[in-house]
């Protein structure tokens, strides 16, 4: 049995083939005035229904009538309303084709609308443990992404930017005239993307997100993708085009390491070691881990310091971290608040979007990183001459 709302609106299309002004803006007023009144009082609800729709007095006995042989109240009697009249047998109006057709039309609007509000719940769902998770991963094949951008060495003419002296001096040379001074800007090209997933037993209930967001990103970003759980894996061979359902479960086979232990910082720091420090060296950087760490924490810490140090920008995002209540209290979460320039948490939809347009900003190492630094560099400061001043005193 379908509930009210949906009965409402089939009474609605009902009353405009009829030729009444039941629009869908007039029906969703009375499905949000079913909040004030009893619905489960028939008298109260037409009565509503009647005020919302009937806007002239011929209106009424038609309404009365559909809505009684609507919801079967045929030979019931109803509590008589201030406006009670006879109610005589519905005919088909002269423009009936034509309010079927408008009723078709808005039928089809309430149902994008009922799809879109749908949409609209499924991106604020907990991706790890929400009651449709399922249904609200799959909505992460249609994250946006954008490229980030970098300046190259090469320039180009332009109308503005800086004044072009090799350019004058070459005019100059073959003794013609400056009309205008020429002027030159930075070509730009597209910044490396590096993405690391965590994909040990704690991040076990994301790893259908973790896995949909490489497959999404990868391939329009070009990012060189890895896993690391109990080892480091590079997996974007695997995702270098979009992929279908059987192509990414046959992907996700293929890491060897999936929800098992944790070696965060021994992986990272293969990753720097090995062949692709050079191509972290000026990139994005994004590592997508909660923190857990089942290895030594001074290995994680080491490897955080250098990645943040190469990298243009370092990305640490946490699906965990936008849940109610979250406090960073593990080892490795405290070291990505030291090291990392921006923290993302990834619990919806919408932060996964939202990752992928930090991923895009132009911005390098924010300026809270930027304060902190000189701040921890004055403190070295102040304590290297309270120390000097000591050992002159002592030695004086």
């Amino acid at each position: 049995m379908s509930d009210l709302p949906t009965e409402l609106m089939h009474f609605g299309s009902c009353l405009r083939r009829y030729g009444l002004p039941a629009g869908a803006d007039r029906i969703r007023t009375l499905t949000s005035a079913l909040a004030l009144i009893d619905p489960l009082d028939p008298t109260q609800v037409r009565a509503a229904s009647r005020s919302l729709i009937c806007t002239e007095q011929k209106h009424i006995p038609i309404h009365d009538a559909l809505f009684n042989q609507h919801f079967g109240l045929t030979g019931r009697r109803l509590a008589q309303t201030p406006h009670e009249v006879s109610v005589p047998t519905p005919e088909l109006s002269d423009e009936s084709s034509a309010s079927d057709e408008w009723g078709q039309v808005d039928d089809q609007t309430m149902a994008l609308q009922a799809a879109a509000s749908r949409i609209e719940l499924l991106r604020t769902t907990d991706l790890g443990n929400g009651e449709h998770a399922a249904e609200a991963v799959r909505l992460i094949d249609g994250l946006s992404f954008r490229t980030p951008r970098r300046s190259a060495y090469t320039t180009r003419r332009s109308s503005i930017g800086r004044i072009d002296a090799n350019q004058i001096l070459k005019t100059l040379i073959r003794q013609e005239e400056l009309s205008s001074l020429p002027r030159s800007t930075r070509r730009e090209r597209d910044r490396d993307v590096t993405i690391i997933v965590d994909v040990s037993a704690s991040m076990k209930q994301w790893l259908p997100a973790l896995i949909r967001f490489l497959a999404r990103a990868t391939p329009r970003l070009k990012a060189r993708s890895f896993t690391v759980g109990t080892r480091l894996t590079r997996v974007d061979q695997h995702f270098s085009a979009p992929l279908a359902e059987r192509e990414l479960r046959a992907a996700q086979a293929t890491i060897p390491d999936l929800a098992g232990g944790t070696r965060l910082g021994e992986g990272l720091l293969s990753l720097l070691n090995g062949g692709h420090r050079e191509a972290i060296r000026g990139s994005v950087l994004v590592l997508i881990s909660d923190g857990w760490e089942q290895g030594d924490c001074t290995e994680l810490r080491t490897a955080c310091a250098r990645l943040g140090r190469l990298s243009h920008r370092f990305i640490w995002v946490n699906p965990r971290a936008g849940r109610a209540g979250f406090t960073p209290e593990v080892r490795g979460m405290r070291i990505a608040e030291e090291f990392a320039q921006v923290m993302l948490p990834a619990t919806t939809v919408d932060g996964w979007q939202a990752v992928a347009q930090n991923i895009a900003s132009s911005l390098g190492r924010d300026t809270t990183r930027a304060n902190r630094d000189a701040a921890s560099r004055h403190r070295e400061t102040a304590n290297f001459n309270e120390y000097g001043a000591k050992e002159t005193m002592t030695n004086g």
